[in-house]
């Protein structure tokens, strides 16, 4: 069996690294990107099962990423699952506009990540159904 892939679109390495390690050591394969077009170009080539993206990113209007991200067509059915620092303006559903299958509020909860990612894949690792 593959594994799911899960990209990570985040502007601070430090945010990229921590998941990522989180992320590889309950069985996914993970791809990291910085923002911008040659995120875009990676996804587009890698197609990942689901792509965790910062939804507030330098150089774009906030929210612009998931709205680029979702007017691929390669990733039209690919989820993402947002996040952003709380922010008042962004509800669940106004994230669901944006064309985010779930969203979440930084600094994560562990937990209700994980529980958050595997509702979104289902091919999960087992490990996480634990």
């Amino acid at each position: 069996m593959s594994l799911c892939t899960i990209m990570i679109i985040d502007d601070t390495a430090d945010h990229r690294d921590m998941l990522s390690r989180l992320l590889r050591a309950v069985g996914y394969r993970v791809l990291e990107a910085s923002p911008g077009e040659a995120a875009l170009n990676q996804a587009r080539g890698e197609r990942p099962d689901l792509i965790l993206t910062a939804l507030s990113l330098p150089g774009q209007p906030a929210w612009e990423t998931a709205r680029l991200l979702r007017d691929q067509p390669a990733l039209a059915n690919t989820p993402i699952l947002g996040a952003s620092v709380y922010n008042p303006l962004l509800t669940p559903a106004r994230a669901e506009a944006l064309g985010c299958a779930d969203y979440v509020d930084k600094p994560f909860d562990l937990d209700d990540l994980l529980r958050r990612i595997m509702q979104l894949l289902p091919g999960a690792p087992a490990l996480l159904a634990a």
